[in-house]
């Protein structure tokens, strides 16, 4: 009994066994199919610049400080009393070629041309003198001369006492030129058309040939010393580098002078410094700005001036860069390739770029039509298939902006 039972139990707890396996694997078998998702691939949307080879202008920006092209010191060219100054001899006061600025007092001069003048009369004395003594001996000493040595004869014929006499009276009439141009020079004069920087003479005041009476700054030009690349350099036009004449690369000089509001003058490149600047390494030009006072323009039309010392911005225009393509820098891979679209995917293309500013370059090796990518990707790479949905217009590239400019004037 007890064998039949056991034998039992074991049959049951197989049947068990088998019968929780069926429904296990049924319960596998009827499970349901997840359904298969379609691969899809992310649209990736992109904005091109179509290229148009052609001539392109470049500029070159930079800061400067305005300073005289031309400024002198004037001093008197002999000590005397200040007996005038003229009403233009004040701290910004405009002043023009020839003008008399200050008068020295010249009674010691007067006084030197009346003894000049007596010492030539008594120098005419002297000679006509001696040439009458000299008439004399030659008379006395005629028939007698076979025996005296050649200096002897002109001795005792009085030549060398005539030859001082007129040396005398040369050097007499040349004391009198001298002491007439220094009266002459009693007269201060402004050696060109000018601007008073400083003044340090008054009526009255006892002027040395040492003493500092005025500065004044020539108003017809002025110049701006601005810093560029040395690269630079081979798109601009120099006098004396590559260009003969004394005008080089056209120049905008602008001055802030407030909300809304610039001074503009025109000038151009005048000369290349021979150093560079030490901080930067930069070359160094000097830019000419002529009437920067805009006296040239009727008064009541007058601009506004350009003022020494002020800081400026200053455009350069360069020579035109031909068969070249301008496109922003954000277009550029690794300082030498750019992206283009072609059939919906990206491709490479490695350009010459042959001039940088603040927001583009330029670059020469792009056909007429490239699509040019200007949307800048996290990782593109060769082949990626990519949606156009813009072309950009370069017109719009430049390293500056609109300017507005409410006074202008200069001539180029």
């Amino acid at each position: 009994m007890n064998r039949r039972t056991a034998a039992l139990n074991v049959i049951l707890a197989v049947l068990s066994l088998l019968i929780a396996g069926a429904g296990a694997g049924l319960l596998y078998l009827s499970r349901p199919q997840p359904e298969k998702a379609e691969t899809v691939k992310p649209d990736v949307r992109v904005k091109v610049m179509i290229a148009k080879p052609s001539s392109q202008e470049v500029e070159v920006d930079s800061m400067g400080q305005v300073k005289p092209a031309h400024e002198v010191i004037i001093q008197p060219e002999f000590a005397g009393r200040v007996i005038y100054r003229s009403d233009n001899l004040i701290p910004g006061g405009i002043v023009e070629e020839g003008e008399v600025l200050a008068r020295i007092d010249a009674r010691d001069q007067a006084a030197a041309i009346a003894a000049q003048e007596a010492a030539i009369a008594q120098a005419k004395l002297t000679l006509a003198d001696e040439r009458g003594r000299k008439d004399v001996a030659e008379s006395d000493w005629q028939g007698k001369m076979d025996s005296l040595g050649e200096e002897s004869r002109d001795f005792a014929l009085r030549q060398p006492h005539v030859q001082s006499a007129k040396a005398n009276l040369s050097s007499a009439q040349a004391q009198l030129k001298k002491a007439r141009r220094d009266r002459g020079k009693s007269a201060i004069r402004a050696p060109f058309d000018g601007i008073v920087r400083e003044v340090a003479v008054e009526v009255g005041q006892l002027a040395t040939q040492s003493s500092r009476l005025a500065t004044l700054v020539n108003i017809n030009r002025y110049w701006v010393e601005v810093s560029v690349p040395v690269a630079n350099l081979a798109h601009l036009d120099i006098p004396g580098i590559n260009v003969a004449g004394l005008r080089g690369s056209p120049a905008r000089v602008a001055l802030d002078a407030g909300p809304n509001l610039k001074v503009e003058r025109i000038g151009y490149i005048e000369r290349l410094l021979s150093d560079v600047d030490t901080r930067g390494r930069m070359a160094k030009l000097l830019i000419a700005v002529e009437d920067p006072l805009a006296l040239g323009a009727e008064i009541q039309n007058r601009p506004l001036p350009l003022l020494l010392g002020s800081f400026v911005e200053v455009m350069l225009d360069g020579q035109p860069i031909a068969d070249a393509v301008k496109i922003p820098r954000t277009a550029l891979v690794e300082d030498s390739f750019v992206w283009l679209v072609a059939d919906g995917v990206l491709t490479r293309r490695e350009v010459d770029v042959v001039w940088r500013d603040r927001q583009s370059v330029i670059a020469q090796g792009l056909r007429s039509g490239d699509a040019v990518l200007v949307t800048p990707l996290a990782a593109p790479t060769e082949g990626l298939e990519v949606i156009v949905e813009e072309e950009v217009d370069a017109s719009g590239l430049g390293p500056a902006g609109p300017r507005e400019v409410t006074s202008i004037a200069g001539n180029g």
